[in-house]
């Protein structure tokens, strides 16, 4: 890996970076967004033709055109995902670490998950187990040191995904879009430069060259930071394999909401109430978070010029991952934790309100609440998109809303989707809605009283696995989604709006030990929901393309092990090394 690929560490001698003053953004950037300025109209051409000619006919693992996709009858008749995640690669989420301990994907309280994180760490001999990416470091680091606890993340990431079998596979099956969630932490240094057997390398210069302090926790909870490098070599082999990725923003430093996937869990979330700054004159400098929106994008600006392989091979951009997911849930906080997403300032508000307000009675205005927070937050994202060049050299702003951010007691089931489409309305233009700009929301089964399933069924579930028609009436029931989704969307926006569901899979219960793992309710469950979001134009991504070390997940949750499981793929998706014993479901192949 070409870690020295972008940015010189000689002139960085800290080597993260993650939060500039507006000022060094300029100087920074200087002469080289003005060339970047200049080259926009061909770079333009150059992307939109390439991007014409891959959708017609497609690329090879060596750079050349493929006239023919697979034919569907390679599939064994299962229709293919608009685009799969590739989850716990470069943010990690617990579970996906759980082996023979896989019980509930979003981990309980006071439980833990996390058992390895291979190859180096493989066992409690190794290491410790772990809740969040922040808390592994921390105690890894105090278990062996600092600087093996590095290593053991930066042999995580240069093994989980391989750039050419795997990106291989998923183009085979006629999948040509990716979705990253990353760390906000980055670094332009090497890690393979990091020696555990050195003694006159310091700690204090490691955590410098290698981790992110977390601005709202101080030097307790210290990120380990992702290449840039590693995600400019990605970006160029997806290049090469005729694939395109977004890069979703998943963790933010204090955690932009509780659970595992914050990154701090299980210490509950600081973003919005210790570093958001929505005010007009707030000190830019102590904005972290649209700082690092900012230096991200100005960032991948750079790729157009310095990296045009690379930058070939990004679709687009999400700048957060499901906002303060469960705010409306945790209105007044829980246990002793106060509520992590307060509302605006009155003022602050009151102008927001009047910036969304519709004089048409006919739509939905967006209600006062602490939801403004997160909405004025994801605006200002759309805003620093809008004004890059990114959306004239043909790339996408993917933003996630999560209806969990919205307090809708007493309301009706699809009264946070139009709430939503009505701050999408006023974010966002009809020609950028219909261009660059993609409203996401996430979709799972798994949560809802009324369309999960379970193997011993009610009140567990809605129905059970084996009771074929209160199964399919579910399915019928709740593969709406799709269609609502559109026209509620339509209906406040107008047609034309692009579409996703970033995440989904063929889960049917968050409880692996309640879940349907036979075939036929994991193909039925999957090619429902496929179909209907076809039938509504809404784009979905299967969460997530692999986790061999997940146990009795992957097979609802890991798409490489679901096609193996529906004959598509001729392998399990399953590793040499070994986390625990692996539990394997029903009908799994032998």
């Amino acid at each position: 890996m070409s870690y020295g690929a972008v940015g010189d560490p000689s002139s960085n001698p800290n080597g993260v970076e993650w939060a500039l003053s507006p000022q060094s953004i300029g100087s920074r950037r200087g002469g080289r967004v003005r060339l970047l300025r200049l080259s926009i109209l061909v770079v333009g051409a150059i992307a939109v033709f390439g991007a014409l000619i891959a959708s017609l006919y497609g690329s090879g693992s060596d750079g050349s055109l493929v006239t023919e996709k697979l034919p569907k009858s390679s599939f064994n008749g299962i229709p293919m995902p608009h685009g799969v995640n590739v989850g716990s690669w470069l943010s990690l989420e617990d579970y996906f670490f759980a082996s023979h301990s896989a019980v509930e994907v979003a981990t309980p309280d006071g439980d833990t998950a996390g058992m390895c994180l291979p190859p180096l760490h493989t066992s409690q001999a190794t290491g410790p187990e772990w809740n969040s990416e922040t808390d592994l470091l921390t105690n890894l680091a105090k278990e062996t040191s600092l600087a093996r606890a590095l290593r053991v993340f930066h042999a995580h990431r240069t093994s989980f995904l391989d750039f050419d079998e795997d990106l291989t596979t998923l183009a085979s099956l006629g999948i040509r879009s990716l979705r990253i969630p990353i760390s906000w932490c980055l670094t332009d240094e090497d890690p393979t430069t990091i020696d555990p057997d050195d003694d006159n390398t310091t700690d204090v210069e490691l955590e410098k060259r290698f981790t992110c302090e977390d601005p709202f926790y101080g030097p307790d909870v210290k990120w380990p930071a992702v290449p840039r490098g590693l995600i400019v070599d990605f970006l160029k082999a997806c290049a090469k394999h005729g694939i395109t990725a977004t890069l979703d923003i998943h963790t933010y430093p204090g955690g932009s909401s509780p659970g595992t996937f914050s990154g701090v869990w299980p210490l509950w979330p600081r973003f919005w109430t210790h570093g958001d700054q929505p005010s007009d004159n707030a000190d830019p400098e102590e904005d972290i978070g649209r700082n690092l929106w900012i230096n991200f994008v100005a960032w991948i600006e750079t790729l157009a010029i310095d990296e045009p392989e690379a930058f070939k091979g990004l679709q687009g951009l999400t700048p957060m991952n499901e906002p303060a997911h469960l705010a409306g849930i945790f209105i007044d906080g829980k246990d002793n934790n106060t509520a992590f997403l307060p509302p605006l300032p009155p003022d602050v508000a009151d102008a927001y309100l009047d910036e969304l307000y519709t004089d048409d009675d006919t739509l939905t205005q967006v209600p006062d609440g602490a939801h403004l927070r997160v909405f004025k937050w994801l605006g200002d994202s759309v805003d620093v998109f809008r004004k890059s060049s990114l959306p004239s050299l043909g790339k996408e702003l993917m933003v996630n809303v999560i209806e969990y951010a919205i307090d809708d007691r007493n309301q009706t089931q699809m009264w946070s989707t139009s709430v939503i489409g009505a701050w999408w309305r006023a974010a966002t233009s009809s020609k950028e809605r219909s261009s660059w700009a993609v409203l996401d929301m996430h979709h799972y089964h798994a949560w809802s009283s009324d369309c999960s399933g379970a193997s011993d069924g009610p009140p567990f579930a809605n129905y059970t696995c084996s009771d074929t028609n209160a199964r399919n009436e579910a399915l019928e029931r709740c593969t709406n989604w799709a269609r609502l989704f559109r026209s509620t969307i339509d209906e406040e926006c107008g047609p034309g709006a692009k579409l996703m569901a970033g995440e989904m899979s063929a889960s049917t219960h968050h409880s692996v030990r309640h879940a349907c793992n036979d075939k036929t309710t994991l193909k039925t469950t999957y090619e429902m929901q496929h179909k209907a979001a076809q039938d509504a134009n809404v784009n979905i991504f299967f969460w997530s393309f692999k986790m061999p070390y997940g146990g009795a997940f992957r097979p609802a949750w890991s798409l490489k092990h679901f096609l193996y499981l529906m004959g598509v793929l001729p392998r399990p998706d399953e590793s040499n090394y070994i986390c625990g014993d692996h539990v394997s479901p029903p009908h799994e192949p032998k």
